[in-house]
């Protein structure tokens, strides 16, 4: 276990670490939340600096192996899945979370919270820039190109790109 500078913990009783993981310069771990289990590192993983891994009553897991770039944010108001030797390149954002927005007489801000949460399967690439948003999954062994926005499933073995995210091919 390696913890760099400034790195934080916030409610750290819901926090379990694996074996050699490393918490990069000013990451901050946060599992809040009355019922949920919190945040769950397997063994290997790498969170770059300045990464925040943040809970609202969601579960984050990272699985064995995982590596998160530098500038990255995990947010889960549900449960954000990563799976093993999954590599999320710097500024990559997973949002397993929103706001109701039907009512246009008071902002989004003021309405409920929404969250179904995010998996994103073993083996995926994600590449820098890229945004993942709440409900959606990304298959194994899938990469999405630099800054793209998953809006919708990729399945296993796929590369897709854009705005929204397509598939462009597969890899099998």
């Amino acid at each position: 276990m390696v913890f760099g500078t400034g790195v934080s913990l916030r409610h750290p009783h819901k926090i379990r670490l694996g074996d050699n993981v490393v918490v990069d310069d000013h990451c901050v771990l946060d599992a809040k939340g009355q019922s949920n289990e919190g945040i769950t590192v397997g063994s290997g993983v790498f969170i770059g600096r300045n990464s925040i891994l943040s809970c609202k009553n969601g579960d984050i897991i990272l699985g064995d192996g995982a590596n998160i770039g530098f500038n990255c944010e995990v947010f889960s108001g549900a449960k954000v899945e990563i799976g093993a030797r999954v590599m999320l390149a710097a500024y990559t954002y997973v949002i397993g979370g929103g706001h109701a927005y039907d009512r246009i007489d008071v902002s989004p801000l003021e309405q409920a919270r929404t969250a179904v949460g995010v998996t994103i399967g073993e083996g995926a690439w994600l590449g820098a820039g890229v945004k993942v948003l709440d409900g959606t999954s990304v298959g194994a062994r899938s990469i999405v190109g630099a800054g793209a926005v998953v809006t919708r499933d990729i399945p296993a073995n796929s590369i897709a790109a854009g705005i929204p995210a397509e598939v462009i091919r597969s890899r099998s």
